[in-house]
């Protein structure tokens, strides 16, 4: 690919950016020193962007101040914006009086991880995209990047940068291996031959709409909101749709919060700080104090997963493979952590290869491909 030095996961939830040194595929940190950026966007009042780190920790305030107002077209902090690219959805921003189009808020995600390399002005990149995305999606990914300054772009499928940075990893055999790659916002599986260290891709299948955020979108309808039903008088909030908009929104920063702590302990305490809630319909400060365990929590998204592996299961069999039989299943992406996850996908296909960080992964294997 010659002048092309990069790679660049663009994805829903988190975003990275890698390059060859010394023949390694190298993360390049973020302005936190994290390995990941937040794929979060918003605008401060003077309407200038914001991206990443500080951009996400600013969200949440952000999603209650529209919560108290009621309403929810005045939050100017946005994510989950690459499910809708190559679409006509637009982000209004009160602060700028202007819509956004997903492509304009991914290319201001694209020049915050351009910035990691100060003394380099980075116009080319390999930029990774979901299995399933569409020319629409293509072309709108495209334009994130002329917009952001990268005027030389070669898209990438998730699930085959994975299978790039596996192949270098590890000294592979011939053979089958499977990408299970269930990110923030989809869901692609990938069937890989790798034979004479020849990577040949022989079936993809996936779901643009299932991921991380499907998780947190359950755990809000099934655990969060149950509770607060049983607690406060909040039909207000159901009734108008504006105030259910923002509710949700802001029941999402503690639904991603809850679904990652579990996904490392067997019990996750909810506890909201006082005034972050308004009050209910009778006058009463809603307040947040709940434990919810492992087992209640694959109550509600194992039906979740296992739509994923179901997809996985038919890739497998349209294709007369055994999933024993795979050399090895590579997990990429955030939820792919999950305990819950892992064994459900151990019990029906084969134990996973935990030997590759899933949120690192594509990324490296952009950089690569870039080489």
């Amino acid at each position: 690919m010659g002048r092309i030095k990069y790679g660049i996961d663009l994805g829903t939830t988190n975003s990275g950016i890698a390059k060859i040194e010394k023949g390694e595929s190298v993360i390049i940190k973020s302005d936190s020193q994290g390995d990941t950026t937040p794929s979060c966007v918003g605008y401060r009042k003077k309407g200038s962007p914001m991206a990443g780190v500080r951009a996400f920790n600013t969200l949440k305030a952000d999603k209650l101040k529209a919560l108290k107002s009621g309403k929810s077209s005045e939050s100017n902090f946005w994510v989950e914006f690459k499910r809708t690219m190559g679409s006509d959805k637009k982000y209004y921003s009160s602060v700028c009086d202007e819509d956004f189009s997903s492509e304009q808020l991914s290319s201001e995600v694209l020049k915050k991880l351009k910035s990691y390399l100060q003394d380099e002005i980075i116009t080319s990149s390999v930029i990774t995209i979901p299995a399933m995305f569409n020319d629409n999606q293509k072309t709108a990914t495209q334009k994130a990047a002329e917009l952001a300054g990268i005027s030389q772009v070669e898209l990438l499928q998730e699930p085959i940068a994975a299978a790039m940075a596996y192949g270098l990893d590890e000294k592979t055999k011939d053979g089958d291996l499977l990408i299970f790659d269930f990110g923030g916002g989809t869901f692609d599986v990938c069937l890989v031959r790798m034979e004479d260290g020849i990577m040949q891709v022989k079936d993809t299948d996936g779901d643009n709409w299932l991921g991380g955020k499907t998780l947190d979108n359950a755990i809000v309808d099934e655990i969060l909101l149950p509770y607060i039903k049983d607690n406060y008088s909040i039909q207000s909030f159901l009734d108008d749709e504006a105030k259910n908009i923002a509710f949700k929104e802001s029941l999402k920063v503690e639904a991603e919060k809850l679904k990652i702590e579990l996904s490392f302990s067997k019990t996750c305490d909810i506890i909201s700080d006082i005034g972050m809630y308004p009050s209910d319909d009778d006058g009463e400060e809603i307040e947040i104090d709940l434990t919810v365990t492992q087992l209640e929590l694959e109550k509600v998204i194992g039906p979740i997963f296992q739509k994923a592996i179901d997809i996985s299961l038919e890739v497998l069999k349209r294709n007369n493979i055994d999933g024993k039989s795979l050399i090895s299943l590579i997990l990429v992406g955030g939820p792919t952590f999950s305990p819950i996850l892992r064994s459900l996908i151990e019990k029906q296909i084969k134990k996973p290869n935990t030997s590759v960080d899933p949120m690192t992964v594509v990324a490296r294997g952009a950089a690569i491909y870039a080489t």
